[in-house]
């Protein structure tokens, strides 16, 4: 079975529970808001917090808005794009590959790094919400965290009124302010990876991390081992290994040296491209280094699944879907202001359409 469907089915009992909890007990004795398949938790204790960095360097931090508005119009042309060229390939490709995946800590993504690179999404997201919100002189009404269907949240819940009092620019500064954060600490974890923890890994050959039960190298392989040799080639990087496979042709014979020994597996035909010798294993970079790889393999991990999930959900953020995202409230403002009121609802409410449309088409391949 699809473990995506586990998945959901473990989402609907769950609602269905913590709807008889919340009739039972009312929840919002707890400071727990309970809307359906929407769950909030306000607190004002991180307010004081926010204030005390929106004070400082506040000439900085209204350099870093407008950055940030910049960043976020580019971001919502190149997300759009990229989704409305894809959902074109899902719905002509014979094997569409999905444009937006599920962060599904443990089933999709690994578990730990995605925790932590979660969590760093929200805290950096929110809280630079807070920080431009306040820098600007914009109350908040108070902090809390979120649950969306599945999804996870944060939020930084700014004094709406205020807000709608300010200028254009500034609501596009506070809106924008997320995705700039997640975009800088994409950019730190993605220095840190190539400038600090890169220099110390040495490429040592390739690691297996599946193998098809079909193919001709099943049994002899397993997942884990390190192929260090193919036909007395040495093997250090993954193009190493990509640039002999690109001469092999069906029936060739491959001496394949790994860490548990050495074996020669026959390839077969490529399924995709006809007289290509085809092996039927996925393989990843495997590196050593002169630092004990138990210490240096989880900080990698963090690292690069912060850089990932940082930029892809900062600029997932930016689509210009009205009533979701802060893309959506950044379109709407632009919108405002060449538009009528009733011709910028109607712009917003096909976009919404469309927007949906493009999410669904994007995920279908998930469930296929």
């Amino acid at each position: 079975m699809n473990p995506l469907y586990v998945v959901l089915l473990g989402i609907i009992m769950f609602w269905v529970a913590l709807s008889e909890i919340n009739k039972r007990y009312n929840l919002s004795k707890y400071g727990v808001d309970f809307q359906g398949i929407i769950l909030l938790w306000r607190t004002k204790r991180f307010n004081d917090f926010i204030d005390s960095i929106s004070e400082k360097g506040k000439k900085i931090w209204s350099v870093y808005s407008i950055v940030g508005i910049g960043a976020a119009v580019v971001g919502m042309i190149t997300v759009f794009y990229f989704l409305f060229s894809n959902a074109i390939k899902v719905l002509l490709s014979p094997e569409p590959s999905p444009g937006v995946g599920f962060v599904i800590p443990g089933v999709t993504v690994p578990f730990w790094y995605s925790i932590i690179g979660l969590i760093v999404v929200l805290i950096v997201h929110e809280g630079s919400h807070g920080v431009i919100a306040r820098a600007n002189n914009i109350k908040l009404k108070s902090t809390g965290l979120a649950l969306f269907v599945a999804i996870p949240g944060a939020f930084v819940e700014p004094d709406e009124e205020e807000l709608k009092k300010t200028s254009r620019l500034t609501r596009m500064k506070v809106y924008a302010a997320g995705s700039m954060a997640n975009f800088v600490t994409a950019l730190i974890a993605f220095v840190l990876i190539v400038g600090l923890i890169n220099p110390l890994l040495t490429p040592s050959g390739i690691q297996i991390v599946s193998i098809e039960d079909s193919s001709s190298a099943f049994g002899l392989l397993s997942q884990g081992d390190i192929i260090t040799e193919i036909n007395g080639i040495k093997i250090e990087t993954l193009q190493n290994f990509y640039d002999i496979m690109q001469e092999t042709k069906p029936g060739d014979q491959l001496n394949v040296v790994s860490d548990k020994g050495t074996f020669n597996i026959t390839l077969g035909d490529h399924p995709r491209e006809p007289g290509k010798g085809y092996i039927g294993i996925v393989t990843s970079q495997y590196y050593n280094s002169s630092i004990n790889m138990k210490i240096l393999t989880p900080i990698n991990g963090v690292l690069f699944w912060v850089f990932l999930l940082n930029f892809n959900i900062g600029l997932i953020n930016l689509f210009p879907l009205p009533f979701l995202f802060d893309g959506g409230k950044i379109f709407k403002e632009i919108v405002d202001t060449k538009f009528s009121e009733a011709n910028s609802n109607t712009i917003q409410k096909v976009f919404a359409i469309i927007g949906i449309m493009l999410f669904a088409i994007n995920i279908l391949p998930s469930f296929l």
